[in-house]
Formats: C-alpha cells, sequence, structure tokens
C-alpha cells in the first residue's frame, strides 16, 4: 500500500454508490493535486473495477457490519510517482477459475497483443448474462501499462475473497 490516502470505502456496494465514490473521488485527487490526465485514467480504471464488483457479488449480501470481512472493498493510494486501487469482494469459489484466466490471458499479452485482444474479444460475441467477456480486465491493462495483480483467500464455506491491485504511473 502506498503511502497517502485518496480514498477508502468499505461496504455494500450499488451503481449509486459508485457514483458517490467517483465524485468522492474528484474532490480528493483535487486535494491531492493529482494531475487532470492521471484524475481521467483512474476514473476510468475505477468504473471498471467497481462494476465488476457489483457484477460478482450480487449473490452476497453485505449487512454493513462486516464482521465477518466480507463487505466489498476499495481504496485509492498514492505516492509522488504512482497511484493504486485495491479492490476486495467475495466471490463464489467456482467463479475463480474464470477470473483467474482471465486476468492471467490479459497479463500475458504485449501493448500491441492487448489491443488485437480487444479487438477479438470485442467481435467474437462471447458475453454472459453479466457481461464476462474480460473486456474491463483488457481496458485496465490498456490504460495503466501495468500487469493486473489479484490473490484469492479461501473464506471458509463456498467463498474466496477476491483482491484485486492496479497501479498507475502519475
Amino acid at each position: 500500500m502506498l503511502s497517502h490516502s485518496i480514498l477508502s470505502y468499505k461496504g455494500p456496494l450499488s451503481f449509486s454508490t459508485i457514483d458517490w465514490l467517483l465524485s468522492e473521488f474528484k474532490i480528493a485527487s483535487q486535494e491531492h493535486k493529482i494531475s487532470f490526465r492521471t484524475y481521467k485514467k483512474m476514473i476510468s480504471i475505477m468504473i471498471e473495477a467497481l462494476e465488476n464488483i457489483t457484477r460478482y457479488c450480487d449473490h452476497f449480501t453485505c449487512n454493513g457490519n462486516d464482521q465477518n470481512g466480507f463487505c466489498p472493498r476499495c481504496d485509492i493510494n498514492h505516492d509522488q510517482r504512482v497511484i493504486e486501487l485495491i479492490t476486495s469482494n467475495p466471490v463464489k469459489k467456482e467463479q475463480v477459475p474464470s477470473l483467474r484466466e482471465k486476468i492471467d490471458n490479459v497479463n500475458s499479452q504485449d501493448g500491441e497483443e492487448l489491443n488485437e485482444l480487444y479487438k477479438s474479444t470485442i467481435t467474437n460475441g462471447q458475453f454472459s448474462s453479466r457481461g464476462g467477456a474480460g473486456l474491463g480486465f483488457i481496458e485496465m491493462a490498456k490504460t495503466t501499462g501495468h500487469k493486473l495483480e489479484y490473490a484469492f483467500e479461501e473464506l471458509g464455506g463456498e467463498y474466496s475473497l477476491y483482491t484485486f491491485r492496479v497501479y498507475l504511473d502519475m
């Protein structure tokens, strides 16, 4: 985690919460003197990452007291050189292999290969009812120019805690 916190949220996540977080990031980025270029890129990344949480977390109810550590979380931190977004949320264990495969596939591509992967993904029509084609991961990797970082931690029962981290040079 980087030294300066810009934004931290833990609790239930909905589309209205995402709107609020985007507004809060706008205010906080001005207070932290984040360049407009970096702000625009991070907004794009936030939207993708937070929509992923709503897409994969809808089967789990977070009551807000978070005694079990299962509530979704979003943190944005920075130092002089880098800004990072870290999200975590519970996912069903059955979704772990698919998420891991999509992220590993994106991470195995270079810049030009990512462009080709994006084109082929958008035209192949293989979207699930949740979206789920991996376009968001491709977009985040293209936007940042860095590998996407992730981890899964067993929570017991049928859930794992999915932690996602992406960083952007400032």
